[in-house]
Protein backbone atom coordinates (compact mmCIF):
# COMPACT_ATOMS: atom_id res chain seq x y z
CA UNK A 1 0.00 0.00 0.00
CA UNK A 2 2.98 2.84 -0.43
CA UNK A 3 1.12 4.81 -2.79
CA UNK A 4 -1.77 5.35 0.52
CA UNK A 5 -0.91 6.58 3.89
CA UNK A 6 -2.66 5.83 7.30
CA UNK A 7 -3.64 7.96 9.90
CA UNK A 8 -6.03 7.61 13.03
CA UNK A 9 -7.50 11.31 14.27
CA UNK A 10 -7.57 11.27 18.25
CA UNK A 11 -11.42 12.73 19.13
CA UNK A 12 -12.10 15.81 20.98
CA UNK A 13 -13.57 13.47 23.28
CA UNK A 14 -12.66 10.69 24.78
CA UNK A 15 -15.49 7.95 26.00
CA UNK A 16 -15.65 4.64 28.10
CA UNK A 17 -15.13 2.85 24.86
CA UNK A 18 -12.73 4.63 23.12
CA UNK A 19 -9.84 2.41 23.66
CA UNK A 20 -11.63 -0.40 22.43
CA UNK A 21 -13.19 1.59 18.86
CA UNK A 22 -9.38 2.62 18.29
CA UNK A 23 -8.42 -1.10 18.51
CA UNK A 24 -11.31 -2.36 16.08
CA UNK A 25 -10.00 0.41 13.57
CA UNK A 26 -6.12 -0.29 13.72
CA UNK A 27 -7.32 -4.21 13.89
CA UNK A 28 -9.65 -4.15 10.89
CA UNK A 29 -6.74 -1.40 8.55
CA UNK A 30 -4.29 -4.39 9.81
CA UNK A 31 -5.64 -6.60 7.17
CA UNK A 32 -4.37 -4.69 4.31
CA UNK A 33 -2.02 -1.89 5.76
CA UNK A 34 1.02 -2.73 6.57
CA UNK A 35 2.95 0.56 7.10
CA UNK A 36 2.95 3.58 9.58
CA UNK A 37 0.11 4.77 11.32
CA UNK A 38 0.29 8.05 12.12
CA UNK A 39 -1.44 9.09 15.40
CA UNK A 40 -2.66 12.94 16.12
CA UNK A 41 -5.42 15.02 17.44
CA UNK A 42 -4.57 17.29 14.64
CA UNK A 43 -5.37 16.91 10.69
CA UNK A 44 -3.11 19.36 8.80
CA UNK A 45 -0.21 17.46 11.34
CA UNK A 46 -1.23 13.93 10.20
CA UNK A 47 -1.29 15.42 6.52
CA UNK A 48 2.64 16.69 6.96
CA UNK A 49 3.45 13.43 8.22
CA UNK A 50 1.60 11.66 5.16
CA UNK A 51 3.19 14.15 2.66
CA UNK A 52 6.63 13.11 3.89
CA UNK A 53 6.73 9.42 3.45
CA UNK A 54 6.12 10.24 -0.53
CA UNK A 55 2.61 8.61 -0.79
CA UNK A 56 0.13 10.06 -2.88
CA UNK A 57 -2.83 9.50 -0.82
CA UNK A 58 -3.63 9.67 3.14
CA UNK A 59 -6.38 8.00 4.44
CA UNK A 60 -7.81 9.30 7.56
CA UNK A 61 -9.85 7.44 10.30
CA UNK A 62 -11.88 8.17 13.59
CA UNK A 63 -11.95 5.70 16.01
CA UNK A 64 -14.33 3.16 15.83
CA UNK A 65 -14.45 3.57 11.79
CA UNK A 66 -14.10 -0.10 10.11
CA UNK A 67 -12.76 -0.94 6.78
CA UNK A 68 -14.54 -4.23 6.09
CA UNK A 69 -12.83 -7.14 4.90
CA UNK A 70 -13.91 -8.81 1.18
CA UNK A 71 -10.78 -11.73 1.28
CA UNK A 72 -10.87 -14.99 -0.37
CA UNK A 73 -8.25 -18.13 -0.52
CA UNK A 74 -4.85 -17.63 -2.68
CA UNK A 75 -5.79 -17.24 -6.57
CA UNK A 76 -9.39 -16.57 -5.38
CA UNK A 77 -12.19 -13.60 -5.80
CA UNK A 78 -11.29 -11.04 -3.39
CA UNK A 79 -11.00 -7.25 -3.44
CA UNK A 80 -9.69 -4.75 -0.74
CA UNK A 81 -11.33 -1.47 0.76
CA UNK A 82 -7.97 -0.10 -0.94
CA UNK A 83 -8.41 -1.18 -4.07
CA UNK A 84 -12.00 -0.28 -3.74
CA UNK A 85 -10.40 3.35 -2.94
CA UNK A 86 -8.02 3.44 -5.66
CA UNK A 87 -10.74 2.58 -8.59
CA UNK A 88 -12.84 5.44 -7.56
CA UNK A 89 -9.96 7.93 -6.98
CA UNK A 90 -8.95 7.44 -10.55
CA UNK A 91 -12.12 8.63 -12.00
CA UNK A 92 -11.94 11.57 -9.78
CA UNK A 93 -10.35 14.83 -8.87
CA UNK A 94 -10.53 15.91 -5.40
CA UNK A 95 -8.26 17.18 -2.93
CA UNK A 96 -10.96 15.76 0.25
CA UNK A 97 -13.47 13.19 0.01
CA UNK A 98 -15.32 10.96 2.52
CA UNK A 99 -17.03 12.03 6.05
CA UNK A 100 -15.51 14.70 8.20
CA UNK A 101 -14.24 12.85 11.71
CA UNK A 102 -14.77 10.07 10.92
CA UNK A 103 -12.98 8.74 7.05
CA UNK A 104 -11.04 11.22 5.24
CA UNK A 105 -9.18 10.31 2.14
CA UNK A 106 -7.14 13.32 0.90
CA UNK A 107 -5.27 13.74 -2.43
CA UNK A 108 -1.96 14.79 -1.10
CA UNK A 109 -0.77 16.02 -4.44
CA UNK A 110 -3.90 18.38 -4.67
CA UNK A 111 -3.53 19.30 -1.27
CA UNK A 112 0.18 20.62 -1.60
CA UNK A 113 -0.47 22.22 -5.25
CA UNK A 114 -3.51 23.99 -3.84
CA UNK A 115 -1.61 25.63 -0.70
CA UNK A 116 -2.39 22.95 1.96
CA UNK A 117 -5.92 24.21 2.62
CA UNK A 118 -7.97 23.61 5.69
CA UNK A 119 -10.76 20.57 5.64
CA UNK A 120 -13.74 22.12 4.90
CA UNK A 121 -17.29 20.09 5.34
CA UNK A 122 -18.62 21.90 2.14
CA UNK A 123 -15.37 20.93 0.23
CA UNK A 124 -15.67 17.04 1.22
CA UNK A 125 -16.71 15.52 -2.08
CA UNK A 126 -18.86 12.23 -0.80
CA UNK A 127 -17.72 8.45 -1.26
CA UNK A 128 -20.90 7.20 -2.68
CA UNK A 129 -22.22 3.76 -3.53
CA UNK A 130 -18.71 2.52 -4.78
CA UNK A 131 -17.45 2.78 -1.55
CA UNK A 132 -20.56 2.05 0.86
CA UNK A 133 -20.11 -1.81 0.78
CA UNK A 134 -16.24 -0.99 2.34
CA UNK A 135 -16.92 1.42 5.30
CA UNK A 136 -18.77 0.69 8.73
CA UNK A 137 -19.34 3.13 11.38
CA UNK A 138 -19.25 1.97 14.79
CA UNK A 139 -18.92 5.69 16.14
CA UNK A 140 -16.05 6.82 18.46
CA UNK A 141 -18.23 5.17 21.24
CA UNK A 142 -19.33 2.51 19.99
CA UNK A 143 -23.04 2.98 20.21
CA UNK A 144 -23.69 1.60 16.45
CA UNK A 145 -21.46 -1.49 17.33
CA UNK A 146 -24.41 -4.28 18.43
CA UNK A 147 -24.65 -5.49 14.94
CA UNK A 148 -20.39 -5.67 14.33
CA UNK A 149 -20.06 -7.17 17.98
CA UNK A 150 -22.88 -10.37 17.34
CA UNK A 151 -21.08 -10.88 14.19
CA UNK A 152 -17.91 -10.63 15.88
CA UNK A 153 -19.12 -13.49 18.85
CA UNK A 154 -20.53 -15.54 15.87
CA UNK A 155 -17.32 -15.05 13.76
CA UNK A 156 -15.40 -16.66 16.91
CA UNK A 157 -17.13 -19.45 17.92
CA UNK A 158 -17.39 -20.41 14.44
CA UNK A 159 -13.15 -20.07 14.61
CA UNK A 160 -13.43 -22.87 17.29
CA UNK A 161 -14.60 -25.60 15.01
CA UNK A 162 -13.57 -24.19 11.66
CA UNK A 163 -11.51 -25.40 8.51
CA UNK A 164 -9.47 -24.00 5.82
CA UNK A 165 -9.68 -26.28 2.84
CA UNK A 166 -7.45 -23.93 0.90
CA UNK A 167 -4.97 -21.05 2.07
CA UNK A 168 -5.85 -17.44 1.92
CA UNK A 169 -2.60 -16.69 2.22
CA UNK A 170 0.32 -16.73 -0.61
CA UNK A 171 2.82 -19.31 -1.01
CA UNK A 172 5.37 -16.66 -2.12
CA UNK A 173 7.11 -16.79 1.12
CA UNK A 174 8.21 -20.26 1.51
CA UNK A 175 8.95 -20.98 -2.03
CA UNK A 176 12.82 -20.25 -2.10
CA UNK A 177 14.23 -20.85 1.82
CA UNK A 178 16.49 -18.59 3.11
CA UNK A 179 20.10 -19.22 2.15
CA UNK A 180 21.24 -19.53 5.68
CA UNK A 181 18.03 -22.52 6.26
CA UNK A 182 20.01 -26.13 6.62
CA UNK A 183 17.78 -28.27 4.24
CA UNK A 184 16.40 -30.81 4.45
CA UNK A 185 13.10 -30.08 6.93
CA UNK A 186 13.58 -31.83 9.80
CA UNK A 187 10.66 -30.65 11.95
CA UNK A 188 7.29 -28.47 10.56
CA UNK A 189 5.16 -27.15 12.99
CA UNK A 190 2.11 -25.33 11.43
CA UNK A 191 -1.35 -24.97 11.89
CA UNK A 192 -3.67 -27.30 10.27
CA UNK A 193 -4.69 -25.32 7.39
CA UNK A 194 -5.07 -25.97 3.39
CA UNK A 195 -1.98 -27.66 1.68
CA UNK A 196 0.63 -25.36 2.61
CA UNK A 197 2.44 -27.89 4.95
CA UNK A 198 2.97 -29.95 1.79
CA UNK A 199 4.15 -26.80 -0.02
CA UNK A 200 6.92 -26.02 2.70
CA UNK A 201 7.97 -29.89 2.75
CA UNK A 202 8.50 -29.77 -1.07
CA UNK A 203 10.59 -26.40 -1.18
CA UNK A 204 12.69 -27.00 1.89
CA UNK A 205 13.33 -30.77 1.35
CA UNK A 206 11.01 -33.18 3.01
CA UNK A 207 12.84 -37.24 3.80
CA UNK A 208 11.78 -40.29 5.62
CA UNK A 209 12.99 -38.88 8.55
CA UNK A 210 11.11 -35.85 8.49
CA UNK A 211 8.44 -34.83 11.17
CA UNK A 212 4.98 -32.58 10.86
CA UNK A 213 3.04 -31.10 14.36
CA UNK A 214 -0.15 -30.07 13.51
CA UNK A 215 -1.26 -27.23 16.01
CA UNK A 216 -4.45 -25.74 16.25
CA UNK A 217 -7.06 -24.43 18.87
CA UNK A 218 -10.24 -25.95 16.32
CA UNK A 219 -10.13 -29.71 16.69
CA UNK A 220 -12.50 -29.52 13.85
CA UNK A 221 -9.20 -28.34 11.71
CA UNK A 222 -7.26 -31.20 13.17
CA UNK A 223 -9.62 -34.38 12.57
CA UNK A 224 -10.08 -32.83 9.03
CA UNK A 225 -6.23 -32.65 8.49
CA UNK A 226 -5.92 -36.52 10.10
CA UNK A 227 -8.49 -37.47 7.85
CA UNK A 228 -7.25 -35.92 4.53
CA UNK A 229 -3.33 -37.61 5.75
CA UNK A 230 -4.70 -40.89 6.13
CA UNK A 231 -7.72 -41.34 3.36
CA UNK A 232 -6.89 -38.94 0.62
CA UNK A 233 -4.64 -40.54 -2.12
CA UNK A 234 -3.47 -37.10 -3.29
CA UNK A 235 -5.61 -37.15 -6.35
CA UNK A 236 -8.95 -35.09 -7.18
CA UNK A 237 -8.87 -32.72 -4.31
CA UNK A 238 -12.51 -31.22 -5.06
CA UNK A 239 -14.09 -34.94 -5.26
CA UNK A 240 -12.52 -35.62 -1.97
CA UNK A 241 -13.96 -32.11 -0.94
CA UNK A 242 -17.30 -32.99 -2.10
CA UNK A 243 -17.61 -36.27 0.50
CA UNK A 244 -15.51 -34.75 3.29
CA UNK A 245 -18.60 -31.76 3.19
CA UNK A 246 -21.30 -34.46 3.53
CA UNK A 247 -20.15 -35.32 6.86
CA UNK A 248 -19.84 -31.50 8.26
CA UNK A 249 -20.26 -32.50 11.77
CA UNK A 250 -20.92 -29.16 12.84
CA UNK A 251 -17.90 -27.74 10.88
CA UNK A 252 -16.97 -24.49 9.41
CA UNK A 253 -15.46 -24.45 6.25
CA UNK A 254 -13.75 -21.56 5.26
CA UNK A 255 -14.48 -21.09 1.69
CA UNK A 256 -14.41 -18.07 -0.43
CA UNK A 257 -17.02 -14.65 -0.12
CA UNK A 258 -20.43 -16.13 -0.98
CA UNK A 259 -19.19 -19.72 -0.84
CA UNK A 260 -22.10 -21.88 1.14
CA UNK A 261 -22.03 -25.50 1.03
CA UNK A 262 -25.39 -25.99 0.25
CA UNK A 263 -24.60 -23.86 -3.18
CA UNK A 264 -21.48 -25.03 -3.78
CA UNK A 265 -19.65 -23.50 -6.68
CA UNK A 266 -17.77 -26.44 -8.15
CA UNK A 267 -16.61 -25.03 -11.14
CA UNK A 268 -14.94 -22.30 -9.03
CA UNK A 269 -13.24 -25.19 -6.55
CA UNK A 270 -11.85 -26.96 -9.31
CA UNK A 271 -10.45 -23.82 -11.05
CA UNK A 272 -8.57 -23.04 -7.36
CA UNK A 273 -7.29 -26.38 -7.36
CA UNK A 274 -6.16 -26.33 -11.55
CA UNK A 275 -4.30 -23.62 -9.90
CA UNK A 276 -3.15 -25.23 -7.08
CA UNK A 277 -1.55 -27.77 -9.46
CA UNK A 278 -0.11 -25.66 -11.54
CA UNK A 279 1.91 -23.91 -8.61
CA UNK A 280 3.77 -28.19 -8.38
CA UNK A 281 4.21 -28.95 -12.07
CA UNK A 282 0.93 -30.72 -12.28
CA UNK A 283 -1.00 -33.37 -10.93
CA UNK A 284 1.89 -36.15 -11.42
CA UNK A 285 4.28 -33.77 -9.36
CA UNK A 286 1.81 -33.27 -6.19
CA UNK A 287 1.09 -36.92 -6.28
CA UNK A 288 4.56 -37.63 -6.22
CA UNK A 289 4.77 -35.67 -2.79
CA UNK A 290 2.05 -36.59 -1.43
CA UNK A 291 3.47 -40.41 -1.58
CA UNK A 292 6.41 -38.98 0.00
CA UNK A 293 4.51 -36.66 2.85
CA UNK A 294 2.44 -40.21 3.55
CA UNK A 295 5.55 -41.70 4.72
CA UNK A 296 6.54 -39.37 7.41
CA UNK A 297 5.70 -38.96 10.92
CA UNK A 298 2.82 -36.88 11.90
CA UNK A 299 1.41 -35.33 15.32
CA UNK A 300 -1.64 -33.38 15.64
CA UNK A 301 -1.57 -31.02 19.12
CA UNK A 302 -4.79 -28.90 20.08
CA UNK A 303 -3.44 -25.62 21.00
CA UNK A 304 -4.32 -22.11 20.53
CA UNK A 305 -1.21 -20.14 19.74
CA UNK A 306 -1.94 -17.40 22.24
CA UNK A 307 -1.77 -19.72 25.10
CA UNK A 308 0.90 -22.09 23.74
CA UNK A 309 2.49 -23.86 26.61
CA UNK A 310 1.84 -27.13 25.31
CA UNK A 311 3.16 -26.11 21.86
CA UNK A 312 6.13 -24.75 23.08
CA UNK A 313 6.84 -28.31 25.23
CA UNK A 314 6.92 -30.27 21.50
CA UNK A 315 9.38 -27.99 19.86
CA UNK A 316 12.73 -28.96 20.18
CA UNK A 317 16.30 -27.13 19.23
CA UNK A 318 17.25 -28.40 15.76
CA UNK A 319 18.75 -28.03 12.91
CA UNK A 320 16.32 -27.57 9.62
CA UNK A 321 13.21 -27.11 11.49
CA UNK A 322 10.60 -24.45 11.15
CA UNK A 323 7.17 -23.23 12.40
CA UNK A 324 4.32 -21.58 10.14
CA UNK A 325 1.86 -20.13 12.46
CA UNK A 326 0.27 -17.83 9.46
CA UNK A 327 -1.42 -15.17 10.80
CA UNK A 328 -2.79 -16.72 14.46
CA UNK A 329 -1.97 -13.81 16.51
CA UNK A 330 -3.88 -11.17 14.19
CA UNK A 331 -7.05 -12.47 13.51
CA UNK A 332 -11.04 -11.49 14.14
CA UNK A 333 -10.58 -13.98 17.28
CA UNK A 334 -7.50 -12.55 18.88
CA UNK A 335 -9.51 -8.43 17.62
CA UNK A 336 -12.70 -10.08 19.43
CA UNK A 337 -10.71 -10.78 22.53
CA UNK A 338 -7.64 -9.08 22.98
CA UNK A 339 -6.44 -5.33 23.33
CA UNK A 340 -3.35 -4.55 20.51
CA UNK A 341 -1.25 -3.92 24.01
CA UNK A 342 -2.56 -7.82 25.00
CA UNK A 343 -2.23 -9.11 21.34
CA UNK A 344 1.50 -7.62 21.73
CA UNK A 345 2.24 -9.03 24.62
CA UNK A 346 1.60 -12.66 23.62
CA UNK A 347 3.68 -12.02 20.12
CA UNK A 348 6.64 -10.82 22.34
CA UNK A 349 6.16 -13.93 25.18
CA UNK A 350 6.19 -16.26 21.93
CA UNK A 351 9.15 -15.30 20.04
CA UNK A 352 11.04 -15.05 23.45
CA UNK A 353 10.33 -18.15 24.10
CA UNK A 354 11.03 -19.73 20.67
CA UNK A 355 14.52 -18.11 20.30
CA UNK A 356 14.89 -19.19 23.95
CA UNK A 357 13.99 -23.01 23.26
CA UNK A 358 15.20 -23.42 19.48
CA UNK A 359 17.00 -20.57 18.08
CA UNK A 360 17.37 -21.53 14.42
CA UNK A 361 14.27 -22.59 14.02
CA UNK A 362 12.78 -20.63 11.03
CA UNK A 363 9.90 -18.53 11.29
CA UNK A 364 6.68 -18.06 8.77
CA UNK A 365 3.86 -16.11 9.69
CA UNK A 366 3.09 -12.51 10.66
CA UNK A 367 3.10 -10.51 13.83
CA UNK A 368 0.44 -8.96 16.11
CA UNK A 369 0.12 -6.13 13.72
CA UNK A 370 -0.10 -8.62 10.46
CA UNK A 371 3.57 -7.36 9.17
CA UNK A 372 5.41 -10.84 8.01
CA UNK A 373 7.47 -12.84 8.88
CA UNK A 374 9.83 -14.66 6.73
CA UNK A 375 13.24 -15.73 6.14
CA UNK A 376 15.04 -15.40 9.80
CA UNK A 377 15.16 -17.67 12.05
CA UNK A 378 13.64 -17.15 16.00
CA UNK A 379 17.42 -15.78 17.73
CA UNK A 380 18.10 -13.47 14.43
CA UNK A 381 14.26 -12.44 14.50
CA UNK A 382 13.78 -11.63 17.94
CA UNK A 383 16.86 -9.29 18.09
CA UNK A 384 15.88 -7.43 15.04
CA UNK A 385 12.30 -7.29 16.20
CA UNK A 386 13.09 -5.86 19.83
CA UNK A 387 15.64 -3.26 17.54
CA UNK A 388 12.87 -2.14 15.64
CA UNK A 389 10.02 -1.83 18.21
CA UNK A 390 6.75 -3.75 19.05
CA UNK A 391 4.25 -0.49 18.64
CA UNK A 392 1.22 -1.67 17.22
CA UNK A 393 0.98 1.19 15.27
CA UNK A 394 4.68 0.97 13.52
CA UNK A 395 5.69 -1.18 10.56
CA UNK A 396 8.28 -3.60 10.90
CA UNK A 397 10.10 -5.05 7.51
CA UNK A 398 11.46 -8.25 9.22
CA UNK A 399 11.19 -10.60 6.03
CA UNK A 400 12.15 -11.34 3.10
CA UNK A 401 8.77 -10.82 0.76
CA UNK A 402 5.69 -9.01 2.60
CA UNK A 403 2.41 -11.01 2.20
CA UNK A 404 -1.28 -9.94 2.45
CA UNK A 405 -2.84 -12.69 4.91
Amino acid sequence: MDDIACGLIIPHVLHDNSDRARALTVSWLRWNYFGDIFEDSSLDNLLLRALSTGCRYCLIQGYGHILTEHAGPNGGKAISAFDALRLWAKERRFIFAGVADRCVFVDLEAWQHHGQPKLEPANLVPFGPELAGHMLDLQPDLSRASDFFAFLKDMSEKAGRGVFVLNYESYDDIEVPAETFQRPLSTLYCVAAGLKPNRIFHTHGITENSTVVFFDYSQHALDFRRRLDEEWDGEDYPAYLRGAFTHTHNTHYYLWPGAKLDAMDWQELERLWELELTRWGGADAFKTHWRSYQNIKKDYLLCNILKPQPLLERIQPEEGSAIWWSNAFCTIYSATHHSLEEKRSFYESWINALADKAPMLFHYGSDHSNCSVNGMNASAYREAYFARGGDPLMSRKLHRLALRF
